[in-house]
């Protein structure tokens, strides 16, 4: 083998530095890939995630909205019924722990839920349901509940704590604010006053806000926030109730609308509103 054919086989080969430069620069743009296809994947994740949480809560706020729109208040009551809404305040912002209780018809909520006596359905009579949320603990249990039940044909011992089973509507709530208006605002009124407080559980608010927050899509994010204002068709009726003495007797007073013994959203008289197409009942 001549000088020449030596020197061109040393020249087509590679030196070991030049190896070493090589491996290294391909490490570098796997990891860089790695990085760049895990940044996509965590990406969709956060996206996926994000939509579900956004349908759902899409979801239980129609719900809500349904619920509260088809609320139901009996034109005849005694002075200690409780037929209207409860208001517990929880706190304020996205550690609010609040719950509302009213009287309602339709299948907002219970769907096809029997009552306790487990032949009828809950949704073909008057009943009353509570919105509140649950601490969540380690097992991922908690999220906003629901309990539903009628007050009629009940034993005297019935206790809504103990008798009547809470069921999970949505395990992304961790939290709920509400705040109600007692009436129509004024024609030129600049500013909404919404009170966090409602004392009188034997009528209705004229509207009720409902702020629902969702567990973050990623840790260390705030939770994201959801409101719906909702106004009460049967405002009017709850704040004109024919009083009764318990007995069956009733007394004076002014009684809104021509619904007999109950009202409810459509079915009554004047100052009544509609349910608009599209939302369930």
């Amino acid at each position: 083998m001549t000088r020449e054919t030596q020197r061109s086989g040393r020249a087509a080969g590679f030196t070991l530095l030049e190896l070493m430069m090589a491996i290294m620069i391909m490490a570098i743009m796997m990891i860089l890939s790695f990085f760049c296809f895990d940044a996509v994947v965590q990406s969709w994740n956060a996206g996926m995630e994000m939509s579900d949480s956004m349908a759902q809560a899409d979801y239980v706020m129609n719900q809500v909205v349904s619920g509260l729109r088809s609320a139901y208040y009996s034109s005849t009551v005694a002075k200690d019924e409780e037929k209207g809404f409860q208001f517990v305040d929880g706190g304020e912002g996205a550690e609010a722990h609040d719950s509302i209780t009213w009287m309602k018809v339709g299948r907002a909520f219970v769907g096809n839920l029997k009552a306790i006596d487990g032949k009828t359905e809950i949704a073909e009579m008057p009943h009353r349901v509570s919105l509140y949320v649950e601490e969540q603990d380690r097992d991922g249990g908690g999220g906003l509940m629901a309990k539903a039940w009628s007050s009629d044909f009940q034993p005297d011992d019935f206790d809504v704590e103990e008798d009547v089973k809470a069921f999970l509507i949505s395990p992304k709530v961790v939290a709920m604010d509400c705040k109600v208006l007692k009436e129509p605002p004024e024609e030129k009124a600049t500013e909404i006053k919404w009170e966090d407080e409602w004392s009188s559980s034997n009528s209705l608010p004229y509207k009720v806000s409902v702020t629902l927050y969702l567990r973050p899509f990623k840790e260390g994010d705030a939770p994201v926030a959801v409101t719906r204002d909702i106004e009460i068709p049967v405002w009017d009726v709850s704040q004109n109730p024919v009083k009764s003495d318990g007995g069956g007797k009733t007394g004076k007073g002014t009684q809104t609308g021509q619904g007999g013994t109950g009202a409810r959203p459509g079915v009554g008289g004047p100052g009544q509103q509609m349910i608009p197409p599209g939302v369930t009942q």
